[in-house]
Parts: C-alpha cells; structure tokens; sequence
C-alpha cells in the first residue's frame, strides 16, 4: 500500500458506514475522523462544539424556504448571528480542519464534504455506504430502541438532512455513484465484509 491514502466515507443512516469506515481505518492503522474534526474545529473557532452539532442538524433546504417567505430572521437564529452565516462559518471551519488533518497524512473522513472538499488530493479514494431499507430499519431499532416505524422515519428525515447538506455545499448529488469510486451494499456484506471489500479496491487501485 502506498505510503498515504486518504479515503472518505459517506453513508446513508443505517447503513453501518460509520462502523465500517472505523473498521478500514483501524486495519489500516491509520486516524480516523468523525467527531474530531468538530472538535478541532470548535477549538480554532472558539464555538461551541454543540453550536455545529445543531447546525449539521438542520435542514438546509427549510431554511433557504424560510428566508425566501421571509419568514427567518436573525433574532430566531442561533447565538443571535443570522443563519446562512452561521451556516457558512461552521461549515468553512470544518472544511479547513478537513484539508488540515489530510495534509498530514492518510486518514479516514467520515461524511462532512469531505469527499468533495478534498477532491484534488492525489491520493483520495472516494466511497459511499448504502443497504436496503429493512437492513437500516433494524439497525436503527436496535441502535434506538424504537419501533419499526419510528425507525424509518428517522432514517428519511437523517438522510434528507444528509443529502440537502451536501448537495447544497458541493452542487453535487449525495448519492449518486459518479460522485464516488466505489458504493457497496453492506446489507449484503455486512460491516466486516465490507471492511475487506474496501481494503481490497483500495490495493487493486493502488496498484493502477
């Protein structure tokens, strides 16, 4: 394998992406980054790491509505700064934590943009986690201890959030297979077949 590799990871909710890109990072013994990278960049910001929590929680799309009923102001914001700006401030700071932590090396990144932010690095391997719907659904009920039902609905309202976020950022489309190297079902392979069937793209690529 080549001295660095940067691989991100993105995932429907449900998926086990998480897991499996913690998997790949711990065989390949290299850092992985998820929460970190809103830790860092809490710290260089000097906000509040809950503050980018609630803003990656939000849906993009409702806001852009709200402002143009003109329906949202400041006053209703967080931390009393209009949104949009907030907005664009959380994501920019994760951005450059994102380029920061790939320039020291290889890592694994775990949705966040991080396929289309780093997109010029020479060494970036781009993957995307999916599964059928009963595959998430039980995934969630055990994760949550909820209902099938419930299940399912927090599975299309995370990745609606999840897809509005980063179409809007990247003028991309969350999932579709152009943007990404390699999308496996993990329903079918589960998180440790998974794990492998990356690691094995990863050399086969390498070796290209």
């Amino acid at each position: 394998m080549k001295e660095n590799i940067v691989i991100t990871i993105g995932r429907q909710f449900g998926s086990g992406g998480h897991e499996i890109a913690k998997g790949v990072a711990d065989r390949l013994a290299i850092p992985f980054y998820d929460k970190e990278i809103i830790v860092e960049a809490a710290k260089k910001t000097g906000l509040d790491e809950n503050l980018f929590k609630e803003v990656e929680e939000r849906n993009v799309s409702s806001f852009l509505y709200s402002i143009a009923l003109g329906a949202y102001s400041p006053a209703n914001s967080l931390s009393g700064m209009p949104f949009m700006n907030l907005n664009e401030t959380v994501f920019q700071a994760q951005a450059n934590v994102i380029t920061e932590f790939a320039e020291k090396g290889s890592g694994v990144f775990v949705g966040r943009c991080a396929d289309h932010i780093l997109k010029d690095h020479p060494a970036l391997c781009r993957i995307f986690v999916y599964a059928d719907m009963d595959d998430r659904i039980e995934r969630i009920k055990k994760l949550y201890n909820v209902k099938d039902g419930a299940a399912e609905d927090l599975i299309t309202k995370t990745d609606k959030k999840r897809a509005n976020f980063y179409n809007y950022y990247t003028g991309l489309k969350w999932n579709h297979l152009q943007n990404y190297d390699l999308c496996l079902n993990s329903a079918k392979l589960g998180v440790s077949g998974s794990v492998e069937a990356i690691l094995a793209f990863i050399g086969a690529a390498q070796k290209n």
